[in-house]
């Protein structure tokens, strides 16, 4: 096996500018597919239970409408409602509009509730919970523009004025927040909904969402039904789905993001196959006779397969292995430069699982028409023909 293996890595290193240019095609492959399928699966709120039971209640007519704050009282005594928050966007943005970020007034106490999946520590969470102006920041975006536990944050926002007599709204960060979704977690600022209802003029007294954890054992699809029903005669009519469901139906405000993501895939792994399948037969066209020589030496066509697959394999896998590390690094960048428009994207295990088994897919496909020609060698053919 050892002489094997030898020899798949004598026949790669032949023609080594060929099987270096395959080798980056591959890792840029894999690469581009670390970035989108990360992405995706972030797009798809992950894999986690808590997306999947978790309700947002909004305006039948979409984001652009309130619901008003008496609502949760009615919602309070639908059966099988557990806890109850609610978030409203503030629009607000740090010194320029282009850093816009997400932002959001809520119930404090009642948010950390319905959110098990967002990590707190037991400190900043009580300093939250104690001041109304406080606010809690997610650690990325608290790192990229350098504010510090204690500081006061001065925020603008696109449409809610500031209090009387400030420049901006003067939110003082007590904390920072990470998140264990398994699809990256958004990053976002959450501030008390009292604090600022109390001092803007637009849309008081309401809310954007409402947002529902289910009692224990409580059907979510079942209860958000429930939801809608009680309030489809009401002035503002509602439309409930889980969390995941409610941002996936965002993304696609702006295009099926996820289908596009899923063509561009598919178009980058079709063209990887491509590339590699017709060097691999040049390769194989190129080097009859020495096939010819291996048949004279006994070389089963068990071998000769494996000969042939073995060097696609170790150009498949050696440039998925780079690529998904390259892709990984990228999405740490990226993230850490704009954290206010990307979640917290890595490599997730079942997108690493996933091309783990595309890049065995890409080597059996990549593997058929090389190794097929390399088979039909004879001794005989190999020796009388000209090279190619």
């Amino acid at each position: 096996m050892m002489a094997l293996l030898r020899l798949v890595f004598e026949h790669l290193t032949f023609f080594r500018v060929r099987t270096v240019l395959m080798l980056i095609t591959v890792i840029l492959g894999f690469a581009t597919f670390a970035v989108l399928g990360a992405l995706r699966f972030s797009l798809n709120s992950g894999s986690g239970s808590v997306a999947e039971r978790r309700l947002i209640v909004g305006h039948e007519a979409g984001l652009m409408q309130t619901l008003p704050m008496a609502f949760r009282s009615k919602l309070a005594g639908i059966e099988g409602a557990g806890t109850i928050s609610h978030a409203t966007w503030m629009g607000t943005y740090f010194r320029e509009q282009r850093n816009m970020m997400m932002s959001f007034a809520v119930d404090g106490e009642a948010w950390l509730r319905t959110h098990p999946d967002l990590i707190v520590d037991a400190k900043d969470r009580a300093a939250f919970l104690r001041d109304r102006r406080s606010i809690l920041v997610a650690r990325p975006l608290a790192e990229k523009f350098g504010w510090k536990v204690g500081q006061v944050v001065p925020l603008k926002s696109v449409m809610f004025a500031p209090p009387a007599g400030e420049n901006a709204w003067p939110f003082i960060m007590t904390g920072t927040f990470v998140t264990d979704d398994t699809g990256g977690g958004r990053n976002y600022i959450i501030a008390h909904y009292d604090y600022f209802n109390e001092n803007r003029v637009l849309f008081k007294d309401s809310v954007g969402t409402f947002v529902i954890m289910p009692k224990p054992n409580v059907d979510p699809n079942r209860l958000a039904g429930a939801i809608d029903a009680a309030f489809a005669q009401s002035a503002a009519p509602t439309s409930t789905s889980s969390d995941r469901a409610f941002h996936s139906e965002f993304f696609e405000q702006f295009g099926n993001v996820v289908r596009m993501i899923q063509v561009i895939i598919a178009v980058t792994f079709t063209s990887l196959i491509l590339v590699v399948a017709s060097g691999m037969t040049l390769a194989m066209r190129q080097r009859r006779t020495d096939l010819g020589v291996l048949r004279v030496l006994g070389f089963s066509n068990g071998r000769i397969y494996f000969l042939v697959a073995g060097q696609v394999a170790a150009i498949v896998f050696g440039g998925a292995l780079l690529g998904l590390a390259l892709g990984t690094v990228f999405n740490r960048w990226i993230v850490a430069r704009m954290p206010e428009f990307l979640p917290n994207i890595s490599l997730p295990v079942p997108v690493l699982t996933e091309a783990l088994a595309i890049a065995a897919f890409v080597t059996l496909v990549t593997a058929a028409l090389p190794a097929w020609l390399a088979l039909r060698v004879k001794p005989a053919e190999a020796f009388s023909a000209e090279p190619a």
